[in-house]
C-alpha cells in the first residue's frame, strides 16, 4: 500500500464529501479512489466511511484517523519545503584533518560547505593521524581525514586521495645536478615527518642499506615548519609535492632524484562512525571525496617522478595528520 497516497485520498474524500469530488480534485478515476480507501480500511481493519451504500460520512474510526492523516500530510509538506532549502542542513560538524589536506583539500571543502550549507557550523582541530583515529573512536570528532584508515569495525572508511611525495631542496645546497645518492644527501639533515611515523623508519632503513647507519633525520609534525626549513637550506625535505608547487615553479626549491629510494603517493582516507544519526558526516564525506579526486588528478603528473635506478620502496607515508575537532 502506498500509505501517503492513500492517506491523501482519504483526507480529500472527507473534506469534499464524496469519492467523485475527490477523484476530480486528485485528477484520477473514481474506481482508483475506491481502491485506495479499500486498501486503507484493510490496513486498519475498520470501516472509515458509511453508510455502506453511499460511503459519504466518516465513521467514528474515520474521524479519529482524519486528525492523524492531516497531521502526517502537513509534516510531509513541511519536509518537502525544508529539504529543498539551503539552510535545511544545520548543526555542528567536528572535523579531524591531516595537515597535508589542510593546505590542499580543506580550503575547497570549506568553500563548498559555506555555499551549500550556510547554517552548518564547522569545528576543526589539527593533530597526527594516530590522535585523529583516537578522537574519532572516542566521539570527539565526527569525521576524520587522515593517512590510512581507522582500524576499527565501528568506523566506515573511504578512499579520499593519494598525493605524491618527493624530495625537495633549496638551490642554496651545493648538491649539483643529476640523481643523488642517499648517502650524499645525508651530509645535511633529512627533514621529514615525525620520528614516530612509518615513513621516518623506512628512510632510516633505506639509508642503512647505503652503508650509513646514522642519519640526521629531523622530524616534524608541521608541514609549514618542514617547508620553511627546506627554504632556508637546512637540508633536504620529503613532503607532498602539491604543497610546494609554487616554490618549485619560482625556483625557491628544486626537486631531486635519489638513487635507491622510491617514494609512494601519500594515501589518505576519510572515516566516520557507523551510527544512524551520522548523516552530516556522510554528507560532507561525499563532497570531500569529490574534491579529493580532483586534487589527485591535478597532482597526477608528479607521480612518475622517480629515479630509474630506484630499488627500495618506502611503502607507507608517515602518520602525519591534521585534525579539526571540537
Amino acid at each position: 500500500m502506498n500509505d501517503l497516497k492513500c492517506l491523501e485520498t482519504f483526507v480529500w474524500v472527507a473534506r469534499l464529501g464524496g469519492f467523485r469530488a475527490a477523484a476530480g480534485h486528485l485528477n484520477t478515476t473514481q474506481p482508483s479512489i475506491s481502491a485506495r480507501i479499500d486498501q486503507l480500511e484493510s490496513h486498519f481493519g475498520t470501516v472509515l466511511f458509511g453508510p455502506p451504500q453511499k460511503r459519504t460520512t466518516l465513521t467514528r474510526e474515520g474521524t479519529v484517523l482524519l486528525e492523524y492523516a492531516e497531521r502526517m500530510l502537513s509534516i510531509m509538506t513541511e519536509a518537502r519545503s525544508v529539504v529543498s532549502r539551503a539552510d535545511a542542513v544545520r548543526g555542528v560538524l567536528r572535523l579531524g584533518v591531516a595537515e597535508t589536506l589542510v593546505h590542499s583539500l580543506m580550503p575547497k571543502l570549506i568553500s563548498v560547505i559555506n555555499a551549500n550549507y550556510p547554517e552548518l557550523v564547522v569545528d576543526m582541530v589539527v593533530d597526527t593521524t594516530n590522535v585523529l583515529s583516537e578522537h574519532l573512536l572516542r566521539g570527539q570528532v565526527d569525521l576524520s581525514m587522515q593517512v590510512g584508515p581507522v582500524a576499527d569495525p565501528r568506523a566506515f572508511n573511504q578512499r579520499l586521495c593519494h598525493l605524491p611525495l618527493g624530495w625537495v631542496v633549496s638551490p642554496k645546497l651545493p648538491l649539483g645536478e643529476g640523481p643523488l645518492t642517499l648517502a650524499r644527501l645525508a651530509q645535511w639533515p633529512i627533514i621529514s615527518f615525525s620520528h614516530s611515523s612509518p615513513l621516518a623508519e623506512e628512510i632510516k632503513r633505506a639509508l642503512a642499506g647505503e652503508g650509513r647507519e646514522q642519519v640526521r633525520l629531523w622530524g616534524s609534525a608541521s608541514l609549514t615548519i618542514m617547508i620553511r626549513m627546506a627554504l632556508d637550506g637546512m637540508g633536504s625535505c620529503i613532503l607532498p609535492l602539491a604543497l610546494v608547487r609554487e616554490e618549485l615553479e619560482r625556483g625557491r626549491l628544486r626537486r631531486v632524484e635519489v638513487e635507491g629510494v622510491t617514494l609512494p603517493p601519500n594515501g589518505f582516507q576519510i572515516a566516520y562512525l557507523r551510527k544512524p544519526n551520522n548523516f552530516l558526516a556522510a554528507l560532507v564525506a561525499r563532497h570531500a571525496c569529490q574534491i579529493g579526486k580532483m586534487l589527485e588528478e591535478k597532482a597526477r603528473p608528479d607521480r612518475d617522478f622517480r629515479s630509474p635506478r630506484s630499488k627500495n620502496t618506502i611503502r607507507q607515508a608517515g602518520a602525519n595528520g591534521l585534525q579539526i575537532s571540537p
